[in-house]
């Protein structure tokens, strides 16, 4: 009976507990008839997640970030799309107006797939202003005297142009400073500025520029002559030819030998800071693996027209483990011989960009060394093998001295030792020197002679240590005691010193 009362009451909450799922407060899968007060979420700090297929579609955060996609969002709202799948779409009236495409481009106004990463607009733009000109499809205003209202740059062409009324103008420019102002690159055969003569191709003069040119990827200037310089610069009260770049490359680059009358390198104080003298310059250099070798002139290594025959210098790669900061690497263009014949035409005329066959421009990454800074590091080395010279002059001397007084302390005079040749007497070099803790000393006396092992000071001459020496031949001496140093030991027999040897104490 018990038993069939208490299944009845499990059986009696479980229902109450399901009947309560379905009604208010409870959200119900039925419908429900909620007051203004009622919500759909949680009331805790657990994010409320949002299920189809048993995965996870969408998230909004404790935090009020909403994720589709994504259950990490970092933004308002975020969405994270496949591969396969545009992330979002807005239409009107069953239009697309609005698309981010999967190839990350943003279509405006039509449904069509934007370029990658791109912009695609079906309409006017206006950028700056708040009204706009119907008759213009992009209009650009910046009201600021040092800005542009727009710059544009191009790997063949940075802004093309064209009328199509035969009174039109393509391109129409005036300014205080620069009218009209061109770049190119990308491309080697992309001009910002081309001309053709016999005589001078582009001339020209200006208060501030005479000619000036901007490249993205090619030459900003070129000059190519058949008979005489290719470029020629000359300053009546400034410099003749000023190179400079944004990258990290070269603001020079100059294929061949070169040669100059002079040369300097900008080292003045005020350029400078964090000065500190610089040290240790020998352990720095004697990292240094000096070579001799030939360069490469096969296959690519061809276009670089590399000086021939025997070399002596170092390798890139070894003197960045040392000196890291004397070692560049950068792309260098490869030489394909003249471009000339590409850029005539058979009348003899320049080509146009369009007409052009596309040349294919090679580079390769060359490490370069900056062997002038090493010339400070030699200058270095030097002044410590110097003072390394002078210092072990002065331990000559000091040495020197303090032999003669320790021969003096130990009494080695004609009276005072033996000859350490004498039948029976010899005395080998202690083992293991340098000595950490302990050491053996072995030695050989004639039979009946009274020995010890003395051990001195080998700056002061100071007797140490006095161990008796057995007939065996072998005494353990050890050197807890004794501090780090240099030490003289003799082997004396019957009261004179025999012979003696240096010991090395190093911990």
């Amino acid at each position: 009976m018990k038993k069939f009362v208490l299944s009845t009451l499990i059986l009696l909450s479980i229902g109450l507990h399901l009947r309560a799922q379905n009604s208010a407060p409870y959200w119900s899968l039925a419908g429900n008839s909620n007051a203004g007060t009622a919500k759909l979420g949680t009331t805790n700090g657990v994010h409320l997640r949002l299920f189809t297929n048993n995965q996870e579609r969408m998230r909004i955060t404790a935090q009020g970030l909403v994720g589709i996609g994504t259950t990490n969002p970092a933004a308002r709202l975020q969405v994270n799309s496949g591969a396969s799948q545009d992330p979002f779409r807005v239409s009107v009236n069953n239009s697309t107006k609005f698309l981010f495409n999967r190839n990350g481009g943003l279509s405006v106004g039509l449904d069509l797939a934007p370029p990658s990463n791109g912009l695609l607009v079906n309409g006017n733009v206006s950028i700056g202003s708040t009204s706009f000109d119907p008759d213009v499809k992009l209009q650009v205003v910046n009201d600021s005297l040092e800005g542009a209202g727009i710059y544009t740059v191009g790997g063949v062409i940075g802004l093309e142009a064209e009328a199509m009324h035969p009174l039109g103008t393509g391109i129409s420019g005036y300014g205080e400073y620069t009218g009209i102002e061109g770049f190119a690159g990308f491309d080697m055969n992309a001009y910002g500025v081309l001309g053709q003569s016999g005589n001078v191709g582009v001339g020209g003069f200006g208060a501030q520029y005479g000619v000036t040119g901007h490249s993205i990827n090619g030459p900003g200037v070129e000059g190519r002559s058949m008979d005489l310089f290719g470029g020629y610069f000359e300053s009546e009260t400034d410099v003749g030819l000023y190179a400079t770049t944004n990258a990290d490359t070269y603001a020079a680059v100059f294929v061949g030998d070169i040669y100059y009358s002079g040369s300097f390198q900008a080292s003045d104080k005020s350029l400078k800071k964090n000065v500190q003298e610089l040290g240790d310059a020998l352990r720095i250099l004697g990292q240094l693996k000096p070579v001799t070798y030939q360069h490469r002139d096969d296959n690519q290594f061809a276009k670089l027209s590399l000086p021939k025959g025997n070399h002596f210098g170092l390798v890139a790669q070894d003197v960045e483990k040392v000196l890291p900061d004397l070692v560049k690497e950068s792309s260098l263009v490869l030489s394909s011989g003249t471009d000339l014949q590409k850029r005539i035409s058979p009348e003899g005329k320049l080509l146009r960009q369009t007409d052009q066959k596309e040349t294919t421009r090679e580079s390769i990454n060359v490490k370069a060394v900056n062997y002038v800074e090493m010339v400070p590091l030699l200058i270095k080395a030097v002044q410590e093998q110097q003072q390394i010279m002078q210092d072990q002059q002065e331990t000559i001397t000091s040495l020197t001295e303090k032999v003669a007084q320790l021969e003096r302390a130990l009494g080695t005079s004609a009276s005072g030792s033996l000859d350490s040749s004498a039948k029976g007497i010899s005395l080998e070099q202690n083992q293991p020197n340098p000595v950490n803790q302990a050491t053996t000393i072995k030695y050989r006396i004639p039979g009946g002679a009274q020995a010890q092992i003395r051990v001195y000071d080998s700056i002061s001459g100071r007797l140490l240590k006095t161990i008796p020496a057995p007939a065996h031949g072998s005494v353990d001496m050890n050197a807890n005691d004794l501090p780090t140093g240099k030490y003289i030991y003799s082997l004396v027999v019957n009261g004179k010193v025999a012979t003696s040897k240096h010991m090395v104490v190093a911990r």
